[in-house]
């Protein structure tokens, strides 16, 4: 991917992100945010954590159920691209695809 195509990724997830917190974000129908109750890890959070520019890997803590709304989960899976063209991974998913590539699975295991 160009850089001009992860500029443009960014631009799209600004504005659906920006659509997302007029229209409204269900906390909760999260449970992590149910469990947790720190809006960092809530839906409208994790929207406004975007909003500012910010991609961390507190982005990865979204289990992607789409309790915010299809919509916002899919925000939020072009937000994850975005951390991974950037190179910023979580490790577990590097694992994770050296094991699917090596074995054909997520725990590489041999068949």
């Amino acid at each position: 991917m160009t850089r001009t195509e992860e500029f443009n990724l960014m631009e799209e997830v600004k504005e659906e992100v920006k659509n997302a917190l007029r229209r409204g974000i269900d906390n909760e129908g999260s449970a992590i945010f149910r469990i947790l109750r720190m809006d960092q890890y809530s839906p409208r959070g994790r929207a406004i954590i975007l909003d500012g520019g910010h991609y961390g890997k507190e982005l990865y803590d979204c289990n992607l159920s789409g309790c915010c709304g299809e919509d916002f989960a899919r925000t939020l899976q072009k937000a994850r691209q975005i951390l991974v063209l950037k190179g910023i991974e979580l490790d577990s998913n590097k694992e994770m695809i050296k094991n699917l590539k090596k074995t054909g699975n997520i725990y590489g295991i041999r068949e």
